[in-house]
């Protein structure tokens, strides 16, 4: 799994002070939808890389940490953002969203986790074969949301004539519908683009052109969730990191 390198300088000296000892009664409970082959839900549990790190995080602090499976992302991040409660639990994180300046209001986050991108997918007997935003004049579009995604997908229609955007519930059924020639395009992460389609069986279906890069990172809600908490977990991911403990 590819990772960004964290700017270790720009990093105040007290964050690297901080101490993962024991945190006496500190639990931290996350929600996730899937998002394969990042995270993804089974019948033991959620799985994938990202749940891999936040247990060893955890397991480094030596605190209580739980992961639940939610249907959707606008669900959690409003169980985040409002600090609400999920069988019995108070919901303090999500893994993983993006970094943007509107979420800081109600989000910590933690140093980046990877770093992938966003792009078109198209069916692969598109005579048109467009290879960058200019060339999709005319197309219908889905994508999942409404999202960051979505709202990206809607800067891209301001500049081009003729695009039309379909809005899906999930990552999965834009690509169904793409397949079925339904919309004449995809835009979606790349990386979960290509697994879906893999795992779905769309052999119809390829990645076209990226648009553009993306950081994702943990995210933990203000309303619920101790700063100092926050704050040992991202020292207790660094540790990790530099030791090469998640590298591999």
């Amino acid at each position: 799994m590819r990772k960004t390198s964290v700017l270790w300088h720009l990093l105040p000296p007290l964050f690297f002070s901080l101490s993962t000892n024991t945190l006496y009664g500190a639990e931290l409970n996350f929600v996730t939808p899937n998002s394969a082959p990042f995270q993804y839900n089974t019948e033991q549990g959620m799985r994938g890389p990202f749940i891999k790190i936040i247990w060893k995080i955890c397991d480094e602090m030596q605190i209580s940490c739980n992961i639940y499976y939610v249907e959707s992302w606008n669900r959690a991040k409003k169980m985040v953002r409002l600090g609400s409660t999920f069988k019995l639990k108070k919901v303090n994180g999500i893994a993983t969203l993006a970094w943007s300046e509107e979420r800081t209001a109600w989000l910590y986050y933690s140093p980046p986790i990877i770093q992938t991108g966003y792009g078109i997918f198209i069916r692969k007997n598109d005579i048109r074969k467009p290879s960058s935003i200019l060339d999709l004049q005319g197309y219908t579009i889905s994508v999942h949301g409404p999202s960051k995604s979505s709202r990206n997908l809607e800067l891209i229609k301001n500049e081009i004539a003729g695009l039309d955007i379909d809005m899906s519930f999930d990552q999965e059924s834009g690509l169904k519908k793409l397949s079925l020639g339904r919309v004449d395009a995809v835009y979606l992460n790349k990386d979960i683009g290509k697994y879906l389609i893999r795992s779905l069986g769309l052999g119809n279906v390829s990645y076209a052109f990226d648009h553009q890069t993306v950081t994702y990172f943990f995210a933990f809600s203000k309303a619920s969730t101790d700063k100092k908490v926050v704050d040992r977990f991202n020292a207790a991911y660094i540790k990790l990191y530099e030791g090469g403990v998640l590298k591999h």
